[in-house]
């Protein structure tokens, strides 16, 4: 670890994006590399693409909607007239429509219900090995993710950034069991949790986000003793064989790739300062699938 320099590779993960239309800048945002398969994936909010909540579908900026966007990957640059030299992040223009279809993956059974989309995105040539490394790739090893863990969401918030274009980290607790769905807009019942309302493949967030960090990625941390085999298993120090293991963490502290953050969900919660991460296991589906976008701007034709 450099006294200095990134003191994080947590830090190098996430980037900005710009969502630009035909006037300029519109907005921004945070998104990720993801791998799965020895693919690599752009991942980020579908409402940062789409210019629209993704449960309403009301326009988020005046009617303005992104038709393509950049993302600040770094680059070696060596410009003699700025005085720029070095690897710093550079706009990088990403299609998001061709052909008037969308470019993005979309959730296959929720689609833009579901606010997480996956762009098909290699690492380009001019970014360095050590920069915007996949998220899933940075530890293998996993910690018991449980209410009550701490989360870091990275990203940039009101676009503030650090040194040559460094995300802040924003922290905040697990607030929900996360392997069991949120409900929105659900109604009270007098059995079970909510009745009705719209159930969403991800856990809340309990933490002061702003705009501009939607698309971040959330890590967990987890401080103390586990099987890193099976971190939700029991461990017995009494076992003969406890301090002979190698798959046994004592007094660690380690963190784990939980999901992709998308912000509070609506005005009526905005008080609770509860946001969404979508689960690693929702980014896989999308992923997989490769189920191409539906586009938010044109109604579907009549059969």
């Amino acid at each position: 670890m450099p006294e200095n320099g990134v003191r994080s590779t947590y830090s190098q993960s996430p980037f900005q994006v710009l969502m630009y239309d035909d006037y300029g800048l519109i907005s921004t945002g945070t998104a990720f590399y993801y791998s799965l398969d020895e693919e690599w994936f752009l991942i980020t909010n579908w409402h940062n693409l789409s210019g629209k909540h993704f449960l309403s579908k009301e326009a988020l900026t005046q009617s303005r909607f992104p038709t393509y966007v950049k993302a600040k990957i770094s680059a070696y640059i060596d410009d003699g007239c700025s005085g720029i030299k070095g690897f710093v992040p550079v706009g990088q223009r990403i299609e998001i429509y061709k052909d008037y279809t969308p470019t993005w993956y979309e959730h296959p059974t929720l689609g833009s219900d579901c606010d997480v989309v996956a762009v098909p995105l290699s690492k380009p040539p001019s970014c360095p090995e050590f920069m915007h490394n996949a998220v899933n790739l940075i530890s293998s090893i996993r910690i018991p993710v449980k209410p009550g863990n701490t989360a870091f969401i990275i990203g940039f918030p009101k676009s503030l950034s650090v040194g040559f274009g460094l995300p802040l980290w924003k922290s905040g607790y697990i607030a929900s069991e996360p392997h069991y769905p949120v409900k929105i807009s659900g109604d009270i019942s007098e059995i079970g949790g909510l009745s009705n309302g719209k159930e969403l493949p991800a856990f809340y967030i309990d933490s002061q986000t702003r705009e501009g960090m939607s698309g971040s990625p959330v890590f967990a941390s987890y401080v103390g003793n586990w099987d890193t085999s099976d971190p939700y298993k029991p461990i017995d120090p009494e076992d003969p064989e406890f301090f002979s293991r190698d798959d046994v963490a004592l007094g660690e502290n380690r963190m784990e790739f939980v999901g992709c953050y998308s912000g509070r969900i609506g005005k009526d919660l905005e008080g609770a300062a509860l946001g969404l991460c979508w689960t690693v296991d929702t980014i896989n589906e999308i992923c997989r699938s490769k189920v191409i976008g539906a586009h938010p701007h044109v109604s579907k034709a009549e059969p």
